[in-house]
Order: structure tokens, then C-alpha cells, then sequence
């Protein structure tokens, strides 16, 4: 953390440096500069400087709501653009690609932007262009504010991210700028560029109104900014071209929208304007009062007898605030099981989640939970020497501690279950997973030194499995094990009914982080790692891979034997679960894997893989911690702890994406907008006739 905020710092200071270093050059031929200049913009230009500085905190916001949005509903327009363009933009980074346009770009891109920003707004204020500045800063808060529609419903990923050849130089060019990156940008917000929207609005603001040309030297330093900036974007495997053309047509619309407005803003913003207000109230409050209440009665006036524009308005915020109850409902899909706010432990599968507490008088609750109904029921066991664990399949769950196996069925009729199964084995449990043969369940059974496999007779199926074990796992009929090796990381997988044997070699590696790892001094001794963990479902097998400084999850085709890392193979992962297409699992987002032996002080974040579409999104943006994700049927479910301590299960919807009660208001909008057409429509003709 303290990395990836030191680079930020060395970004701010450079602009601001940057801005201050170039003043001379980009001065007005008449002015003047002074260090009681800088104190004294602030004094006359405060509400200036809010309006711009404001984007960067609603960005933030909407950030976040583009995450969550994009988490939901899986928006993603990325095919189409690159169905349009193809592989123009990894032609131009592999053309132009050297190690010094990598580290020289990286840093313009990023420092390039903020000086060039700070210098839009700091250079009219500061040398008292009103005229400017009034102009120059509605500009830059429009781009932004036309830029929002775009980057919550028209997701396009970065080029590094979808073309499979081209790289993210910029993100991935040390740990702490990749760290950075990832944590205020959602990689998603590729249409339109800002760094081109930006500078290309105050060119245009100054080419429009510099009446007499004092800014004539930075309009010609700003295009060559644009066009270098375009190129870099590029190069860096951030932008597509179409989206050049997009930051260009929010930055024409950003112009066109301050010319209509900045007359009626600065009626009302003007920091001059609100002094005099200020010191007239003080003088003569009641006199104030009354015309405030004059100014109020000359708003509301029009409405009285609406015409178009009143009708119009009033459909926009219809639309508006329909759209904001909508977007609520879909980047909020999470909701908590009520009756479970401490669960020692839970486990889930299918439609269905378990959860262990251990309540305060030391006795042990155990409650299932249907996750599509949310119905749950009461589990009747005897008493426990220790507090279970637990482990699920589509069938049942089993109860489990060193000495003795309790197996349920899920069952919707029993309003109590009573376990079908229990089990004393004669050597102490270390783990226990479930599968299945043509009988029915199986039980695999992990000792210290050998697998043992029983059912529901409680007969061993099979002579033991001999160990030692690292991690063992079973699905339907199939069980993986691995265990220590010298020379590589080897699972075993067989069957319970045939003869059918193999060994997958399970590879950690990835050459991009590893590079980068080694670039900062990180010894990577892939010799002595170890799987830590296996999870298998149908034809995918998961291994948890300890690496020393961090974890990393492999993902496994046991079928054609392809290999992939689940998200960011710098970051710490955990804790994988997986049903049908989708992984559920944890990583620690802002993992710095330059600080050897680091603890996983920084929360975790839960995170869904899709193997169809082979795409990775996270679902958690807080400082919460989360433990024990679960990929359910139609759901995730993973557990919350509390800045208290307490814990909360949450169950998250991958189908619903709006409430019940948002399909009425979509209804009620719908019904009031028939009506709300005719009038405008109306009103509208007669207008016209008049």
C-alpha cells in the first residue's frame, strides 16, 4: 500500500511542478507572475475550483457503481468494437514497442494527463481570465458528466485485456503501478477516453472564445499533446481508436452544452456574486428573504401553465429517476440471510447452504438454507465433543469432526433433518469430501496416512488409498489427491467405479508476473511449492498452489488438460469454489508481493470466473472482509465480518437483477409516460401553430 501511494504522490507532485515550471511559456503576453498570485486565485475562484475537483469524487463513485453494474449484468461491448476494428491497435504496439516508450509513456500517460489538467484550470484563474475560466471549467465538469452514460452502460474493456497477444504495458509495468491501477480503474471504461475528452474540450473552449488570442501558445501545445496522448493510449494497450472518436465527440457536446449554459451557472456561482449576496443578506436579512422568495415564485411561475419545455422537464425526470432506482437495484443485488449473523462456518452447493454457529451458551446451531426460496431448516444432531465442520454436495452435507461422520440429504418436506447416516471410523478424520457411485453417496475419507471410501452401509468400497496427503477432493465418481513431490506438483485422479487412472501436472507459473517479480528482487521457488488445497466439479479441477509470498489458483481442464490462473497471479488468492461455469473465490486486491512474508492485513475481495466466457469480475468494493465464498446454483454466497467482528452471510443473485418492487415502478413510469407523450406531443403543435 504504501508503494502504490508513494508512486501516486510522485505522479501529483510532477504535474503540479509541471504546471507551475511551464507558466512562463503559456502566459498571457500581459501577465505577470507572482506567489501572491497563487493565494489569491483561491479567494477568487473557489467555486471554480469545487466544480472541477468534484468529478473526481463522483468519478469514484461511479466507479464503483460501474464495477457493480458490470458484475451484475455482464455489459460488456467489447466484441462489437473489436468485430470493427480488429487488430489495428496490437499492430501499432508491436511495431513501435521498446523498453523506453514503455517506461517513457507509461509515465506521460498518467502524469501527462494531471499536469495538462491541472494547467487547464490553473493558468485562466490564475491569471484573473474570468472569461476563460468560466468557460474551461464547465467544459471539463461536462466531459465528465456526458462521459458517465457511457461507462455504466456501454462497458468496453481495455485492448490488453481482450486482444490475446496485445499487453497492458501501462498496468503491468511494476507491481505497485499495476496495484495502483487496479484499484481507481474498472478496466471497463474504455469508450470514450477521458485523455483524449479532456484536453481536446479545452482546445476547443479556447479555440471558440480566446477573442484575442493570449492562449495562442497552449491551444498549439495542447494538439500536440492530443496527438501524442493518442498515440500513447494506444501503444499501452489501454484504447481502442474508436474510442479517440468517442472522447472527441463528449468533448464537441461538452462545449456546445457550456455555451448554452454557462451564462445562467455563473448567474448563480459566481464567487463575486456570492460575496455581494452574502454581505446584502447580513445587511438587510428580512429584504433578502423577500427576494429570494421572488426569485422562487419567478421559477415556479412557468409551471403553472406548462408548456413543452415544463412537460419535457418533467419527463426527463421521470426517466431519471427511474433509471436511478433501476441502477440501485442493480449494483445492490446482495442481501443477508436473516436468522444467521454469526456463522462459525458455512458450506454450500447447488441451491443449498449450511451454516454452523456456535451460540453463546457453547451449544452448536446447524441450519440449511434453501437459497432460491430462502426457506431454512433446523438440524437435529447429537451433541458434538468440538464444533463441526462441514462439506456439501447436490444431495447432502455430512457433518464431521477427528472421530465421527454425520450424513444429511437436503430435503424441502422436513421442517427438521435427521441425519440418514453416522459413521465412527477407527482412525482420526483429518477431511472429508463426498462423491458418488451407481448406490448412491460415497464418502472419502482423509487420514493421516491413507484415503478410505465408505457408503451408506458403512462398508469400505475399495482397499485404502495410501498417503501422505496434501489435498484431496471428490466429485460424483471421481477423487484427486496430490501429494509431495521433488520435482513437480503432481494430482492424482481415479474413479470409483472403473479402472480409470491419470496424473495431471499442475503448472503455477506465469511468465508476465514472474518477470515483473523478478524485476524487483523476489525469488520465485516454484521447487518447493506446494497444492494446499483441490476442488473438483465435472470436468474442472481446482488446485490452491502455495508459492512462499502468496497463493495462486490454477484452473484445470482434467479432460483436455489446458491451464489457466484465476485473476491476478500477483495478487493473493484463496478459499476456491466452483458449480457449473462459474469459480467463486478471494483475493487480496491490493497485495504488494515486493514486501516478502507480508500478512494478509488487507481485506479480501470476492471474485466470480466465468469458464465460458473466460472473464473475471468482482463482486466486493468495501473494506470489509470476506471469508468462505461459496458458487451456488443461481447464486454466490460468502460471509462478511464485521468491523465489530460479528459475521453475516450474504447470498448475491447471478439471475434477478431487479426487485419486485422495481418491475411496478417500471410499470408506473411506463402508464404515466403514455399520457405525458400525448400532452407533449400537444403542447408541442401548438407551439409550432403560434
Amino acid at each position: 500500500m504504501v508503494a502504490e501511494t508513494g508512486i501516486y504522490i510522485t505522479w501529483v507532485t510532477g504535474a503540479i511542478l509541471l504546471s507551475i515550471i511551464f507558466m512562463p511559456i503559456f502566459k498571457p503576453p500581459y501577465a505577470k507572475i507572482t506567489t501572491d498570485g497563487f493565494i489569491d486565485m483561491f479567494r477568487r475562484y473557489w467555486a471554480h475550483i469545487i466544480i472541477v475537483f468534484s468529478v473526481y469524487i463522483w468519478k469514484d463513485l461511479f466507479d464503483g457503481l460501474d464495477r457493480s453494474l458490470m458484475a451484475n449484468t455482464r455489459i460488456d461491448m467489447t466484441p462489437y468494437v473489436y468485430a470493427i476494428e480488429g487488430d489495428v491497435v496490437l499492430w501499432i504496439q508491436e511495431g513501435f514497442r521498446t523498453i523506453l516508450l514503455d517506461q517513457v509513456l507509461t509515465h506521460f500517460y498518467v502524469m501527462g494527463f494531471m499536469a495538462v489538467t491541472f494547467c487547464s484550470l490553473i493558468y485562466p484563474i490564475y491569471f484573473d481570465d474570468r472569461h476563460m475560466a468560466d468557460r474551461v471549467c464547465l467544459s471539463i465538469f461536462w466531459v465528465y458528466t456526458f462521459a458517465i452514460p457511457f461507462y455504466l452502460f456501454f462497458n468496453v474493456r481495455v485492448t490488453g485485456d481482450h486482444i490475446p497477444a496485445m499487453e497492458t504495458i501501462a498496468y503491468d509495468l511494476t507491481p505497485e503501478i499495476h496495484n495502483w491501477f487496479t484499484r481507481i480503474d474498472p478496466f471497463t471504461n474504455g469508450m470514450p477516453s477521458l485523455h483524449i475528452g479532456l484536453p481536446f474540450a479545452v482546445w476547443l473552449s479556447m479555440q471558440k472564445w480566446d477573442e484575442d488570442g493570449r492562449w495562442v501558445k497552449f491551444r498549439n501545445f495542447l494538439l500536440i499533446f492530443i496527438s501524442f496522448t493518442a498515440f500513447s493510449i494506444i501503444y499501452l494497450g489501454i484504447h481502442w481508436l474508436v474510442d479517440i472518436i468517442g472522447g472527441m465527440v463528449i468533448a464537441i457536446l461538452a462545449v456546445r452544452m457550456t455555451d448554452r449554459t454557462h451564462k445562467r451557472i455563473w448567474n448563480i456561482l459566481d464567487e463575486r456574486r456570492f460575496s455581494f449576496r452574502l454581505a446584502r443578506a447580513l445587511d438587510n436579512p428580512k429584504r433578502s428573504f423577500s427576494e429570494s422568495l421572488e426569485g422562487l415564485d419567478s421559477l415556479i411561475e412557468p409551471f403553472r401553465e406548462p408548456g413543452k419545455k415544463q412537460t419535457s422537464l418533467f419527463i426527463t425526470v421521470l426517466l431519471l429517476s427511474t433509471g436511478s432506482v433501476l441502477l440501485w437495484d442493480a449494483t445492490h443485488q446482495h442481501f443477508p440471510i436473516e436468522g444467521s449473523e454469526w456463522p462459525t462456518s458455512t458450506s454450500g452447493t447447488g441451491g443449498w447452504l449450511v451454516t454452523i454457529e456456535e451460540l453463546p451458551d457453547e451449544t452448536v446451531s446447524i441450519t440449511t438454507w434453501n437459497t432460491t426460496t430462502l426457506e431454512n431448516y433446523s438440524v437435529s444432531t447429537k451433541p458434538w465433543s468440538m464444533l463441526p465442520d462441514v462439506v456439501t454436495s447436490d444431495e447432502g452435507f455430512a457433518l464431521f469432526t477427528d472421530e465421527r461422520i454425520d450424513y444429511f440429504e437436503f430435503n424441502d418436506d422436513f421442517e427438521i433433518l435427521q441425519p440418514i447416516f453416522r459413521y465412527y471410523p477407527e482412525t482420526e478424520v483429518v477431511d472429508v469430501s463426498l462423491g458418488s457411485n451407481s448406490d448412491g453417496f460415497v464418502i472419502v475419507i482423509s487420514h493421516d496416512s491413507f484415503l478410505s471410501l465408505v457408503n451408506i452401509d458403512g462398508l469400505l468400497l475399495s482397499p485404502p488409498v495410501n498417503g501422505p496427503f496434501n489435498a484431496v477432493t471428490s466429485s460424483e465418481n471421481l477423487i484427486a489427491w496430490s501429494s509431495n513431490s521433488t520435482e513437480n506438483l503432481l494430482v492424482n485422479i481415479t474413479s470409483f467405479d472403473s479402472q480409470l487412472k491419470s496424473n495431471i501436472e499442475i503448472n503455477p507459473r506465469d511468465s508476465l508476473s514472474d518477470t515483473t517479480l523478478l524485476s524487483e528482487d523476489i525469488k520465485i521457488d516454484y521447487s518447493n511449492s506446494t497444492i494446499k488445497e483441490l476442488i473438483l466439479d465435472g470436468k474442472w479441477l481446482i488446485a490452491l498452489v502455495d508459492l512462499g509470498y502468496m497463493d495462486r489458483l490454477v484452473l484445470v481442464d482434467i479432460f483436455s488438460g489446458n491451464q489457466s490462473i484465476l485473476g491476478d497471479p500477483l495478487w493473493h488468492s484463496s478459499s476456491p469454489s466452483i458449480y457449473g461455469n462459474n469459480v467463486a473465490f478471494l483475493q487480496i486486491s491490493s497485495w504488494n508481493p515486493t514486501l516478502l512474508n507480508q500478512e494478509p492485513s488487507e481485506p479480501n475481495d470476492v471474485w466470480l470466473y466465468d469458464t465460458v466466457t473466460n472473464q473475471s469480475s468482482r463482486l466486493t468494493y468495501d473494506d470489509i472482509n470476506q471469508i468462505q465464498p461459496h458458487a451456488l446454483e443461481k447464486s454466490i454466497a460468502w460471509t462478511d465480518i464485521k468491523d465489530n467482528g460479528d459475521l453475516e452471510v450474504i447470498v448475491y443473485p447471478l439471475e434477478e437483477i431487479f426487485r419486485p418492487y422495481s418491475s411496478v415502478l417500471i410499470q408506473s413510469a411506463i402508464l404515466m409516460l403514455i399520457p405525458l407523450t400525448f400532452v407533449w406531443a400537444s403542447q408541442s403543435a401548438r407551439e409550432q401553430d403560434s
